[in-house]
Parts: C-alpha cells; sequence; structure tokens
C-alpha cells in the first residue's frame, strides 16, 4: 500500500521515505522552474509534492516533532523556489500562496475521513467510530463517544485523534449533504476561527 509500518507502530521510517521522495521531486520541479512565479510553483507544489507527503495521511500520524518539522521542511523549501534569497518569512509565504501548513491539512483529512464513515453506509470504518447516544449532546448528532486507551500508541489512532475536533464542530458541518459540500463548509469554518 505504500505505508511503512513498523513492530512499535511509529512511523519515522515512514516519513523519512516520504520526505526524501518528496525533495527528489522538489529538487528537479526547482531546476526546471527556477524563474517560475508563485502562482505556477504553487500549483506545481500542490500537484507534484503534496500528495506524496499526505499519501494515506488518516492511517500515520507524526508524533514526534522531529517528523514534524521534517515533513514541514519540504513544504518550507517549496515555498522558497519563486523567492529566489531575498523571500518574506516562512508564514508570510504561506499567506502568499494560499497554502496552509501541513498539520492543518492532517487535521482537514481526518475530519474528511470521519464526515466519509458517517454518511458512507457501506464505509469499512463506521464501527470504529462510537457515537455518543447518551442524549446529553449540545450541537450536531453525530458527537463520538470517547474511547478509552491505556498506550500512547492508541492515542494516536485516527478515532482518538479526531474526537476533540470533530465535537467542536458546528451542526452545519458535520450535517452537509456532500463531500464536496463538507470540504468547503469545514474551510469557511476554519477560516472564521
Amino acid at each position: 500500500m505504500g505505508v511503512i509500518v513498523t513492530s512499535t507502530l511509529t512511523w519515522s521510517e515512514h516519513i523519512t521515505k516520504v520526505v526524501k521522495k518528496a525533495n527528489k521531486i522538489l529538487y528537479l520541479l526547482g531546476k526546471t522552474f527556477a524563474k517560475a512565479d508563485v502562482n505556477t510553483v504553487t500549483k506545481l507544489y500542490k500537484t507534484y509534492v503534496r500528495p506524496i507527503l499526505e499519501y494515506a495521511n488518516c492511517v500515520w500520524v507524526p508524533t514526534l516533532q522531529r517528523d514534524i518539522n521534517l515533513l514541514e521542511s519540504v513544504q518550507r523549501r517549496a515555498t522558497r523556489i519563486p523567492y529566489g534569497q531575498v523571500r518574506p518569512s516562512y508564514p508570510d509565504r504561506l499567506n502568499l500562496m494560499k497554502l496552509p501548513s501541513l498539520a492543518d491539512r492532517r487535521v482537514r483529512g481526518d475530519m474528511l475521513t470521519t464526515f466519509q464513515a458517517f454518511t458512507n453506509v457501506s464505509s469499512p470504518i463506521r464501527h470504529l467510530f462510537p457515537v455518543n447516544i447518551d442524549g446529553r449532546t449540545r450541537g450536531h448528532r453525530f458527537k463520538l463517544e470517547k474511547d478509552n486507551f491505556r498506550t500512547s500508541i492508541r492515542q494516536t489512532f485516527v478515532t482518538n485523534r479526531v474526537f476533540t475536533e470533530w465535537n467542536a464542530l458546528p451542526p452545519e458541518v458535520v450535517e452537509s449533504a456532500s463531500v464536496p459540500r463538507f470540504k468547503v463548509n469545514y474551510d469557511t469554518f476554519r477560516n472564521r476561527r
């Protein structure tokens, strides 16, 4: 499937492999399109590099700060291409190129996976998201029930990662009619915060 799983369920080896592959493609894009404008570089990055960094990211998640920094370093390097030596700071480059951080993209991907699990009746992972049915919930009708776990590895499973963020979403986001509508509603909600 393209995801390296170790016996300890740490993702450092997988992240290292993904970052190497993304850096190779980014190097080629940087050499080929060294004089390209911001919009062109942004489209190239979104098309060729970011999918490598985000492939199957609902399964794996970086837990160590060094892995998070390693992933973000690829995007940091990509945003330097159109500016050369004199460039704005990294957060300013992200704003100019209209790119969210990779951590925000991972959260968005987790929310999308959760939404698809709830809305698709034949979803094979639907049973992994226990809905709180005690009737004392405020907000939307798909509030998740907190899962108990004894290990830190279980804490990083998608069903436990999404708990706080998913339950904080307003009903108009969670009860969207379709996946594209959910994406628009979620992005609008995140931009208001």
